[in-house]
């Protein structure tokens, strides 16, 4: 009886080592508990994240950060940023999966592990500036500016110039610069109530004033968004993986002027004029169906 007993007790204990491995193993694709995989929504919610996408300044080793953690975490510093730049009068909007999730829900995806914001160059330039007495960073967060004497420039490039960062669990928010031009565009997703076009030059393109940041890796997952060559690429050198392929992320100014207030929680933000081609150019037609990434 008591060698009953006493394996009872091992295969029991082996099953609660198992089930606290699932529940705190970090996620990684192809692994053991990559998103490819089906997994209950307490058990996302509760098992511990990997340390990517945050800066890992603020990382602290051995200490567990759960999606519940993330997303209130992500929460407070869009509402913190929203603050920042309203009042330092700079222009702003919600961009790619945070427009996502306040269109869809009035809320920030669960699973998205940043937030993402849009300015104009003019806006990037008040933040870079030293004279701006009005760019206030609240305790508890950083800005990072590249290519700013005030600010340092963190892990912000050409591609990302300005990063708002959470310094206890070091989320973060991307802030694009949007660069106005005028150019070519194929109006692919364009509503049947958008204003008229400066010029018609067939096959569905015009000519007309378009606002994009800079090209980058970034924007692999934009639909619509136009491939990228660097000057004197071989083709057959491109990158395989599609996360590597640099993309160009443009549309008509039209589609995010004039500024329009959206609810997000329970605060009011900026949202693009035109939400759902914005969305479709980036997402694709199907932009309201949901797809988990990590």
């Amino acid at each position: 009886m008591r060698r009953e007993v006493r394996i009872a007790l091992v295969v029991l204990a082996q099953l609660a080592c198992f089930w606290f491995f699932l529940l705190h193993a970090p996620s990684h694709e192809g692994g053991l508990m990559s998103d490819r995989l089906p997994q209950s929504p307490a058990l996302r919610r509760h098992r511990c994240l990997p340390i990517a996408h945050r800066d890992r300044r603020f990382v602290r080793p051995g200490v567990c950060v759960t999606a519940d953690e993330r997303l209130r975490t992500l929460e407070d510093l869009v509402y913190a940023l929203k603050v920042l730049l309203e009042n330092a009068q700079v222009a702003y909007w919600l961009d790619s999966g945070s427009l996502l999730g306040q269109y869809r829900a009035q809320e920030l995806i669960p699973w998205d592990y940043n937030a993402d914001f849009g300015v104009t160059m003019r806006g990037l330039e008040h933040l870079r500036a030293s004279e701006s007495d009005d760019v206030e960073v609240p305790e508890g967060y950083e800005l990072a500016v590249f290519n700013s004497s005030r600010f340092k420039a963190g892990d912000c490039s050409k591609a990302v110039p300005a990063r708002f960062v959470d310094t206890k669990l070091g989320f973060y928010a991307n802030i694009f610069a949007f660069q106005e031009s005028k150019g070519l565009f194929k109006d692919i997703v364009r509503p049947a109530a958008a204003g008229a076009v400066e010029e018609e030059v067939g096959d569905g393109v015009v000519v007309e004033t378009l606002l994009g940041p800079e090209p980058s890796e970034l924007w692999h997952r934009c639909v619509h968004c136009p491939e990228v060559e660097e000057e004197g690429e071989n083709p057959s050198r491109r990158p395989r993986n599609a996360s590597q392929v640099k993309k160009h992320f443009q549309i008509p100014k039209d589609w995010v002027f004039p500024l329009r207030p959206c609810k997000l929680e329970v605060f009011e933000v900026m949202c693009p004029a035109q939400s759902v081609p914005y969305l479709m150019y980036i997402f694709g037609n199907r932009f309201l169906t949901p797809e988990l990434w990590e």
